[in-house]
């Protein structure tokens, strides 16, 4: 579980496919030269789009895809895309904007602030879906990190209400990564979705998993829990409660 995005690596708060490049990203700040500046990117595949919790994909394979643009080591803008498979509608993608003004905080600290723009704009309901987040993240020498992401504009997945409900969303992570031998890593994560106030339940979230580094390759396997409070897509469903769900999680980053 990554601490979000459906963005990208290097994003804010994250899931399991994105757990990775979250630890990479506030690996690298830690140590972050002064004035590195350019582009960079990653190019993903994975059995899932796990997001906080939930399947993007119906619980099928996914791609991932990440162009960024550094400015110094204060700056960071960001092009996600990832594979999306709405229910009843052909394969589409979601697309992630964000900006991050990034701290290094001493020796082995990194903070960061950033705004997140998400648009699925192959979907039937794209207009439920479409918002903008605010995260905040602090991280230690890239082992562990603590993230919260909350929107103003979320509306209920898929909810068959006129009018639609929107309100206040928020996202709170704690992730943790224990170094074991080289680049062979675990990797835990905790995760909290409030939801109440746009028109779904709230739920927990976690992952545990090891991740391996060869090259620019990064290899994850993980298994995901999920609560049974988490949103339903069709309204016959929105009184009943499902069982905690966990499925396996399999993927593949290429960093470049």
């Amino acid at each position: 579980m990554a601490a979000g995005s459906r963005q990208g690596a290097r994003g804010g708060a994250t899931a399991p496919l994105r757990r990775i490049a979250v630890c990479a990203a506030i690996g690298a700040l830690a140590a972050a030269r002064a004035g590195a500046e350019g582009w960079s990117g990653s190019l993903g595949l994975a059995s899932n789009n796990l997001y906080r919790g939930l399947s993007l994909t119906l619980d099928r394979p996914a791609w991932i895809a990440d162009l960024r643009y550094e400015i110094g080591d204060e700056w960071l803008i960001g092009l996600g895309a990832s594979a999306e498979r709405p229910e009843y509608e052909s394969p589409a993608a979601q697309i992630a904007l964000r900006i991050d003004r990034r701290w290094q905080l001493g020796e082995n600290w990194a903070a960061k602030v950033g705004y997140a723009h998400y648009e699925e704009p192959w979907n039937f309901w794209r207009n439920e879906l479409r918002y903008d987040e605010v995260n905040v993240a602090l991280g230690w020498r890239g082992r562990w990190s603590l993230s919260l992401a909350a929107t103003p504009n979320r509306k209920a997945v898929y909810a068959y209400t006129v009018p639609q409900r929107e309100g206040f969303a928020a996202w709170t992570e704690a992730t943790f990564r224990q170094p074991i031998a080289g680049r062979l890593a675990a990797d835990f994560g905790f995760g909290y979705a409030y939801l109440a106030r746009s028109g779904d339940r709230n739920y927990r979230y976690g992952s545990a998993g090891l991740s391996y580094g060869i090259g620019d390759v990064e290899l994850y396997f993980a298994r995901v829990w999920t609560d049974g409070a988490t949103p339903h897509y069709w309204w016959e469903d929105a009184d009943r409660r499902r069982p905690a769900h966990s499925r396996w999680l399999v993927s593949a980053m290429w960093n470049f």
